[in-house]
Parts: C-alpha cells; sequence; structure tokens
C-alpha cells in the first residue's frame, strides 16, 4: 500500500484534502463529496477508505454530538475508544477513534475528524479493518490531519 500522498480539491464543497496514490476516488456519490478507496488485494478483506461528508449547519447546532449519535445508532456495537479536541488547519476541531463489527469482515476501527466552518460541518472518516488500524495509522492520520477548507 502507497503512503504517497496526493492533495486532491473539491472546489464545490471548499476543502483540499491528502488522498494515498492509487486508490480509487469518486465524488460527489449521494451523501458524500468524496470517498477514496484503497486498490483490492487478492484476498478478501475490508479495503481501507476515506470519506468526507458535508452538512449545511444552524449557528446554535449541536452537529458534533448529532454525528455521533447517528453513529451509534447504524453501527453494529459501536465504542468509543478516544475522543479528543484537535487542532485542523488553524481550525478547532474534534478526534474520535471507534470500534464496530461489520457482519462479514469482523472489526472495524473509524476514525474521524470533525470540523465547523462558515456554516458547514465537515466530516473525513478513515476506516480500516481492526487488525490493520497499526498499520494504516500514520497514512490515516495524515489525511485526517491533512484537510483544508478554503
Amino acid at each position: 500500500m502507497t503512503d504517497v500522498l496526493e492533495v486532491q480539491r473539491h472546489e464545490p464543497a471548499g476543502f483540499e484534502l491528502p488522498i494515498p496514490s492509487g486508490w480509487e476516488l469518486v465524488r460527489d456519490q449521494e451523501g458524500c463529496a468524496l470517498i477514496a478507496v484503497e486498490p483490492p488485494r487478492a484476498e478478501p478483506h475490508l479495503r481501507a477508505s476515506i470519506v468526507v461528508t458535508l452538512e449545511l449547519l444552524e449557528d446554535d447546532d449541536d452537529w458534533e454530538e448529532r454525528s455521533l449519535i447517528t453513529l451509534r445508532e447504524s453501527l453494529n456495537r459501536l465504542r468509543v475508544i478516544d475522543d479528543e479536541p484537535v487542532e485542523i488547519g488553524g481550525a478547532p476541531a474534534r478526534r474520535v477513534l471507534s470500534h464496530y463489527v461489520h457482519r462479514v469482515y469482523g472489526g472495524v476501527n473509524l476514525e474521524q475528524w470533525l470540523v465547523r466552518r462558515d456554516g458547514r460541518g465537515y466530516v473525513v472518516s478513515c476506516s480500516t479493518a481492526a487488525l490493520e488500524y497499526d498499520d494504516l495509522w500514520d497514512l490515516m492520520t495524515a489525511v485526517g490531519e491533512g484537510l483544508r477548507l478554503s
């Protein structure tokens, strides 16, 4: 798997994000501004992925908490492992690491970076097989912390 990153710009959504070179890339899929998936391997496995979602927010919107509640309701046996305030591109953000059970692939780690800016909520979600998380941590952290908003 490559750890060479190429910056992908999404002008309409107002962001850029470093994505691993050679990953499959889809823009503006229903509900997602950008999806990147690692190339397939010979053996069946959960392909690591990066998904960027964007939501228009109200000024008093408790969007971060609402996003986490939605995760708990939609993912099987979700457990939050770590939840901390961080800074991304000079903006206050939140990083949440969680684990859930996929019905086919078993344990999945989901690391998310949530950033609010100019009435929009951006979420960068990086998913990996739980047993591959340590191997992909540096790469996924570089992606999540590499988000830049215009």
